[in-house]
């Protein structure tokens, strides 16, 4: 509506400047560009500058009735205006059917047709009969209100769906307790809702800047996550389309470690040019005190279970040491003492589960000989087991900057898990290669194999294939999760292929001696290592610093 005034302006008062430089001589002409300059000008301006003051409708008839006393003007005090009268009275009815309703259309349409007859009058037509002229514009109008009433009609009904969604978006963005921010590729901030404001409280109060770095803060990790270039979660896929289930945190002014869950996404023009980039930030801090406080229990559950399990290994040794023991009392002790050993293994994974999730896994990395303790644990598991297994390592493996412990530990993992879970002793291999900066260990069973699903999800912590109440092989679902850990923390990877009913294949990649090892690693002075605690509580010799 402001623009059509606007233009009303314009015109009329062009008309007018036009008019006033043409020569003068012609009455009828003059007294037009009187009614132009003294009437519709002011009327115009009038409107223009009071819209907002007057209802839309009020504006938009007000307007037209302008318009068509102009036009009138015209028909009936110019000769050969004809065409031109019916071309304005047109685009009138067509702008109020637009911008009103089909009640004003018809109004005006009714009124137009009249001032076209006068006008026709004052010109008449010289090859079509004046009956057929005005009949014929009667369907041309009627013609054009039947296409702008159901285009105003679409419109409308386009116009209140975009309210309704745009009403919903903003009541889900209002009331999700997710924060979510927008904002440009540069990193500006946009838009948050109500939850993200929440969590950049502390940051709005202390800094006036809008960019996500300033007004965030996240890290990953130990290193600050720099989005001076872009979005710096987008990077670390590599895709730069989207990122999802990053682990970021901030610190907080008070001097609180936040811990964020977040999930990027970039939104492109149709150049393929970044336009926005769409945040999602979780707070996670509840859920990272309830797993702190779950592995202080595991924890403190574990060292609390050791001592009666020692006492009642060792009261279960002297029952099978005395010679006045019967039978079935001796059966009794050897089970006792079995069981003893099996529930101590499983809290001393528990315990060192929980120490590894708590960071406190401390790794004396050296150069080491792996191929000896590839041969020794193979050999091991078949005394032990009777199984058969392959040990194919060559003579010539470089040595890897390993922890001599946790090798051993991750090698009995793979071995042990590939043994349970190939029930019809099938056949179990151990070979290991070098490339030109790791050495890869494989340990290959036939047993029963995973599917997609189960291969990405079995380093998980407490997760096992079989999740039925009645499983056929024992176990905690921390073997795994302890066997990446440990590797990672010499900073090699783990990886697994496997086919359901085919068999499975681990294959641990650690770096070979002489590489600059990525600081993943993390040592605490003054504490023993877990490993050689691991280690000495299942009885096996401790490696010395």
């Amino acid at each position: 509506m402001r623009l059509v005034a606007r233009g009303r302006v314009v015109v009329a008062t062009m008309a007018v400047i036009v008019g006033s430089l043409l020569p003068s001589g012609n009455p009828r002409r003059d007294t037009f560009l009187y009614v132009l300059g003294v009437f519709w000008v002011p009327w115009s301006g009038w409107l223009a500058l009071d819209a907002d003051r007057h209802p839309p409708r009020f504006t938009r008839l007000a307007g037209a009735a302008g318009d068509m006393a102009v036009l009138l003007a015209l028909g009936t005090l110019l000769e050969g205006w004809l065409v031109g009268v019916g071309t304005g009275c047109g685009v009138v009815v067509m702008m109020a059917a637009y911008s009103g309703s089909v009640v004003e259309g018809v109004g005006l349409s009714m009124t137009s047709l009249a001032v076209f007859t006068v006008a026709s009058y004052r010109t008449p037509p010289n090859d079509v009969p004046r009956p057929v002229l005005l009949v014929i514009y009667a369907v041309v109008l009627a013609v054009l209100l039947v296409i702008l009433a159901r285009g105003s009609s679409q419109r409308r009904r386009f116009t209140a769906q975009s309210e309704r969604l745009m009403g919903r978006s903003a009541a889900v963005l209002e009331r999700v307790a997710d924060g979510v921010i927008v904002t440009d590729a540069a990193g500006n901030v946009l838009e948050a809702n109500p939850a993200a404001r929440r969590i950049m409280a502390g940051a709005d109060a202390r800094a006036s800047a809008r960019h996500c770095d300033e007004l965030l803060g996240l890290q990953l990790g130990e290193r600050p996550l720099d989005c001076s270039r872009g979005c710096a979660l987008l990077r670390l896929d590599g895709n730069g389309g989207a990122a999802e289930g990053k682990e970021v945190w901030r610190m907080t002014p008070d001097g609180r470690r936040q811990p964020l869950l977040a999930n990027v996404c970039a939104i492109s023009n149709d150049h393929g040019e970044v336009e926005e980039v769409v945040h999602s930030l979780r707070d996670i801090t509840t859920l990272k005190q309830a797993d702190e406080a779950k592995t202080l229990f595991l924890a403190t559950a574990s060292h609390e279970l050791k001592t009666p399990l020692t006492v009642i290994r060792g009261f279960g040794e002297m029952l099978l040491d005395s010679p006045d023991l019967s039978a079935e009392a001796s059966r009794a002790a050897e089970v006792i003492v079995r069981r003893t050993e099996e529930l101590s293994t499983i809290v001393d994974g528990l315990l060192l589960s929980s120490r590894i999730e708590a960071g406190r896994l401390d790794l004396d990395l050296c150069d080491l000989q792996v191929a000896p303790i590839l041969r020794e644990r193979g050999e091991s598991l078949m005394a032990a087991t009777g199984r058969t297994v392959t040990v194919d390592v060559p003579d010539d493996l470089p040595d890897v900057q390993a922890d001599p412990a946790a090798v051993t530990t991750v090698v009995d993992h793979l071995l042990d898990n590939a043994v349970k879970y190939s029930p019809g002793g099938g056949p179990v291999t151990l070979r290991a290669d070098a490339g030109a900066e790791h050495v890869r260990v494989h340990v290959v069973d036939t047993g029963l194999g995973m599917d997609s699903e189960q291969a990405a999800r079995c380093f998980d912590k407490f997760w096992q294939a079989e999740s039925t109440d009645q499983r056929r092989f024992r176990g905690t679902g921390i073997g795994l999760y302890i066997v990446r850990s440990l590797v990672e923390g010499m900073g090699g990877t783990i990886d697994v292929q496997s086919v359901r009913g085919r068999g499975t294949t681990f294959t641990v990649t650690l770096r070979r001696s002489g590489l600059e090892l990525a600081a993943t690693v993390s040592v605490l002075a003054g504490e023993d290592s877990i490993v050689r605690e691991f280690m000495r509580q299942l009885g096996l010799p401790a490696v010395k610093r």
